[in-house]
């Protein structure tokens, strides 16, 4: 969420890391700039890689240029593919073509036209400009291969409303900051949120077992440069902040924040009651003799958007009783996350759906829609 609201002038992206085992610290990190507006970075961890899309408005035309004259051309995003090789980083940048779902590139660019526009392995402090941007009517970007590690924070705002929990920061590089939680009751932690700004608009929450005793460490992510522009474009980065606001435990206790510990807890209730809602919608489908799969696979899809969306009886008594001194003001936020869970398991079904009606519809290896379903759901 931080880094969506920090870089919504600048970049949109979506980043996936291959798999890798980390065995050291990352030293460098890509500093990716216009005119007029802060950088963006980019780490590139050790022992593996990173890609990045970039889309819409980190995509602006040339000065004069006339957009409309170019529809046909123009790149939807870009993806950089970058690893450390020796004491360089080699980075591969490619242009990708129409339209998809940019929360699920990994399905959604499938089929899609892409166009590699250049290899590079600059070293640290060396600069590259993708001038082969042009060529598609767009700013060229500055990468510059800069440090990823930062001098240990003078300071850091930091609040902690959890006793049972003792944070440290561990480290701070160009996206944020290495932080540390240590669990010191007896009961495991099973989830917990953090404030990221002072303004309370920014928050990271993550769903982590922490044994008794045991640490945990996650990534802060947070402007840690101090980079500004000179003409006003665009504005300057919410200052950082550190606010352990609640946690949830294994026995069904929390401690913190009220309201911050709902907001934990009834996303992953409403999800999973919706996913016994959709799972009996599409078995009696499924079962149904009289249909074939074509017209199975279309009956789900016309009726699964029509279950309600509105926030269940069951499952706000279920967070009254579990949270009793939950703030009436708080419970606007509570039906609209029980709403946004019942949407997404919805659009998360749908679109395993689609990947199903997708598949080849012949040849030995093919699969009925009851064998797909009943694969689907164990592994979920």
């Amino acid at each position: 969420m931080r880094i969506a609201i920090r870089f919504v002038l600048l970049f949109s992206t979506i980043t996936t890391l291959h798999a890798q085992t980390q065995v050291q610290q990352p030293r460098f990190a890509l500093e990716i700039s216009e005119d007029g507006y802060p950088p963006h970075f980019v780490i590139v961890p050790e022992g593996g890689g990173i890609d990045s899309m970039f889309f819409g408005p980190s995509l602006r035309p040339l000065p004069g240029h006339d957009a409309g004259n170019s529809e046909k051309t123009q790149p939807s995003a870009f993806k950089l593919v970058c690893k450390v090789d020796g004491d360089a980083v080699a980075i591969a940048a490619t242009a990708v073509f129409g339209p998809f779902d940019k929360t699920d590139t990994s399905l959604s660019l499938q089929g899609h036209p892409q166009q590699k526009i250049g290899a590079y392995s600059p070293h640290l402090n060396e600069s590259i400009v993708l001038r082969e941007m042009e060529q598609f009517g767009l700013q060229p970007w500055t990468i510059k291969i800069v440090n990823a590690q930062l001098p240990s924070p003078a300071s850091l705002p930091t609040l902690n409303e959890v006793p049972s929990i003792q944070p440290e920061i561990l480290g701070k590089d160009r996206q944020g900051y290495r932080m540390g939680l240590h669990n010191l009751s007896s009961r495991a932690v099973t989830a917990f949120l953090v404030e990221t700004s002072l303004d309370h608009n920014s928050n990271y929450s993550e769903s982590a077992l922490i044994a008794p005793s045991a640490n945990h460490e996650f990534r802060l992510f947070c402007d840690t440069s101090a980079s500004v522009t000179s003409n006003g474009i665009a504005p300057g980065p919410a200052p950082c902040a550190f606010n352990l606001k609640a946690a949830l435990f294994a026995d069904g206790s929390y401690e913190g924040d009220a309201s911050a510990a709902a907001t934990l807890a009834v996303r992953p209730i409403a999800a999973q009651f919706q996913g016994r809602r959709v799972r009996e919608l599409i078995d009696n489908i499924v079962a149904d003799s009289s249909l074939d799969d074509t017209s199975r696979l279309a009956r789900i899809r016309s009726e699964l958007p029509k279950l309600s969306e509105e926030p269940d009886p069951t499952i706000l008594e279920q967070i009254r009783l579990r949270f009793p001194g939950l703030p009436s003001t708080a419970w606007g936020s509570v039906k609209a996350d029980i709403r946004g869970a019942f949407a997404a398991e919805k659009q998360r079904t749908l679109r395993a759906l689609k990947e199903f009606g997708d598949l080849p519809n012949q040849g030995s290896t093919s699969r009925s829609l009851a064998q797909w379903w009943s694969a689907w759901e164990r592994s979920e």
